[in-house]
């Protein structure tokens, strides 16, 4: 028996275990995502936890664990666009062109707005990055595993060596952080589509094997990974955030273990796409009470995403206007790592039982096919 759920990129057989693991992921790494957004929220205005000379390791490690976010989210997103090749092959690549569209148009007006409270401006974020990467996928659903694997290696690495900085406008966007005018409205993000396509195709390209691998495997495939990236990170000259020996051996470590993602480097994909592996093998099969809490979190992902952007910016702003008066936090305050923990915590526990409000409609509703787009 294998029921089929159809997930906001993908399709999940909820029956296997395997396949209950990668809801398990996809929870983890929503919950880290409004991690990510509140501390950018609650933080003083001009905060930089990557910022060596004035950054502390705990505001460094909350941004950290967050790097595990975008990574996983777009190959996992390439995995599920492969399961649903194989259990409907006549109309996936019109389905992730017209799933791909829609997120672009949500990243383009709701998620924008929430970012801001301000319509004059668009913010291309994650979600640009997986509709044009699903778009995109649209014209290698037909090529081997192999070939999708190689294409997606191929690129990552050739717009690492080969920098590719297209002046202001549209393309500037699908290789680099950038911006462009558009009738005089302002459009910028920090996703570059091309290397983030790349991760959605190696995905594509090994979505039986990640769906079939047993912990033993993932684990190889961690180890590996994250024994490559030190090797790369050590000696590469080519990754556009390099590091640098810092004040203490600690936060030069913390340097090492930070290479670029805007856009995503060889070296970040390795780092973030190990520490996952490692996870898938492991944390993410154990059963309990946790385990079933993230797996609610990680089968409406698109939903917990669309809500709660507006309400970490709504904590930030209510703790602002609580203690400055303001709807900002000004530059003065110190970070207070306790603060955003707290935060984090409140933001997760008012979006647990939305998410199994929402996660209850979508079960007794199958036949609807609209719910799967939200």
């Amino acid at each position: 028996m294998n029921v089929l759920v159809l997930w906001w990129d993908g399709v999940i057989p909820i029956v296997s275990r395997r396949y209950t693991a990668l809801d398990w992921m996809r929870g983890l790494v929503i919950i880290l995502m409004a991690l990510d957004h509140v501390r950018g929220f609650i933080t003083p205005s001009g905060s930089n936890p990557t910022d060596f000379e004035s950054t502390t390791l705990a505001f460094f490690s909350v941004r950290w664990v967050t790097h595990l976010c975008a990574p996983v989210f777009v190959f996992l997103m390439g995995v599920s666009a492969a399961l649903r090749l194989a259990a409907k092959p006549d109309d996936t690549r019109q389905f992730l062109f017209k799933r791909g569209l829609w997120l672009i148009f949500l990243e383009m007006s709701w998620i924008s707005f929430c970012w801001s409270w301000d319509w004059t401006a668009t913010y291309l974020g994650v979600l640009w990055a997986l509709g044009g990467s699903m778009i995109l996928l649209t014209l290698v659903v037909r090529s081997s595993g192999r070939a999708a694997v190689w294409l997606g290696l191929g690129l990552l690495v050739f717009l690492e060596f080969v920098t590719v900085q297209p002046g202001h406008g549209f393309f500037q966007l699908w290789f680099q952080p950038g911006a462009m005018t558009v009738l005089g409205h302002r459009v910028g993000g920090a996703y570059a589509l091309l290397p983030w396509f790349a991760v959605a195709a190696v995905g594509f390209g090994l979505g039986r094997a990640v769906a079939d691998a047993g912990p033993p495997t993932l684990r190889k495939a961690g180890l590996g990974m994250l024994c490559t990236f030190t090797v790369l990170r050590a000696v590469t000259w080519t990754d556009p955030d390099p590091w640098e020996t810092q004040d203490s051996w600690v936060m030069t470590v913390a340097d090492f273990i930070n290479p670029s993602k805007y856009p995503p480097s060889v070296a970040f994909v390795l780092l973030t796409l190990g520490v996952g592996a490692l996870l898938l093998a492991g944390p993410a099969r154990r059963k309990g009470w946790f385990s079933r809490r993230l797996q609610v979190y990680g089968r409406v992902p698109m939903f917990v995403y669309l809500v709660h952007l507006p309400l970490a910016h709504l904590l930030g702003n209510a703790y602002a206007h609580a203690v400055h008066g303001q709807m900002r936090v000004p530059a003065g305050e110190p970070v207070s790592i306790p603060l955003i923990i707290g935060a984090w915590l409140v933001l997760v526990l008012i979006l647990y039982p939305l998410s199994a409000w929402w996660d209850g409609i979508k079960r007794r509703h199958r036949d609807k096919p609209w719910l799967s787009y939200l």
